[in-house]
């Protein structure tokens, strides 16, 4: 006797427990549940098992389930949210167990919790947390996805001005060659004519008459020869400046247009990496929401 009086003692120093008749009344209640569940022994005395719930799980067909089965003597173990004094949550390691008299009548239904109200919580803030984390990446992403978008948009028209460039550049090109040839050409009626002054000059001196003719158009001729060849001259080096100044455009442009083909190639590999991470996202919030429902299962109980 002796020995079941200090067990009940050191039951009632160090455990939460309370005792449920058959009716859900609490018959029985430890000092630490008292004090877990923020109520003192003697309040808890005069309530029944739904107050200690929230009305959500009361109204349920869980609850009723639950009942059933305690009732009918089967133990119960899992981790239940109950409800505090002042609707406080409190979360529990609850172990149910039936009590039977000595014809083996179920008499009541005792339980034996232990307060896991700060590590549900942690982990509920947690949960909360990491969804937050989830959320933000997800603006992040969209943030991104639209700013890449729109840089896309103008890498894109600038590659198409670079290539416009190129081709007014090639053909920019192709002309000044042209310009170039007729130059040539240019120089070459100024060398002859250059040669026929001469010719002429010497004609004149041969013949008598008309010499003074001669000798004016000879020099005029030579004139003539000798501006069309300071003019061609004069052109020759401002075409070969400005093809000088198109090859130099030619391979900027050509540079840049490798460098918006390689931005470009960047974009999207950046883009993949995003997708990836909407993707890594998305399934952060699933397992989330799975942890929660999982939560919610056990705590409606």
């Amino acid at each position: 006797m002796g020995m079941s009086s200090d067990f009940l003692s050191s039951v009632a120093e160090n455990l939460a427990v309370v005792i449920f008749d058959t009716r859900k009344n609490i018959t029985y209640v430890t000092d630490l549940f008292a004090q877990t569940m923020g109520y003192s022994k003697e309040e808890l005395l005069t309530m029944q098992h739904p107050d200690l719930c929230f009305d959500s799980f009361v109204n349920s067909a869980s609850y009723t389930e639950f009942w059933n089965r305690l009732l009918a003597g089967q133990p119960f173990q899992d981790q239940v949210l109950r409800k505090g004094k002042g609707d406080k949550k409190i979360y529990l390691e609850a172990n149910y167990f039936p009590l039977h008299d000595e014809t083996h009548k179920l008499t009541g239904v005792c339980k034996i919790c232990f307060d896991k109200t700060k590590s549900t919580s942690a982990i509920n803030e947690a949960l909360t947390d990491i969804t937050s984390v989830s959320d933000a990446i997800e603006q992040m992403y969209d943030s991104q996805m639209k700013h890449m978008s729109e840089t896309k948009s103008m890498m894109a028209s600038m590659q198409s001005c670079s290539t416009d460039n190129l081709e007014n550049t090639g053909a920019l090109k192709n002309d000044t060659t042209e310009i170039g040839q007729i130059t040539k050409t240019v120089h070459e009626i100024a060398y002859h004519t250059n040669i026929l002054a001469v010719n002429t000059a010497l004609q004149a001196v041969r013949s008598s008459e008309n010499s003074n003719g001669f000798s004016v158009v000879a020099k005029e001729m030579r004139k003539l020869s000798k501006d069309v060849d300071q003019s061609s001259e004069s052109i020759r080096e401002t075409l070969q400046n400005i093809l000088h100044e198109v090859e130099s455009l030619d391979k900027t442009s050509k540079q840049t247009s490798e460098q918006i083909d390689s931005a470009l190639n960047g974009f999207k590999q950046n883009q993949d990496s995003l997708y990836e991470l909407e993707a890594s996202s998305e399934k952060i919030k699933d397992n989330v929401a799975l942890l929660s429902q999982l939560f919610k299962v056990k705590h409606d109980q």
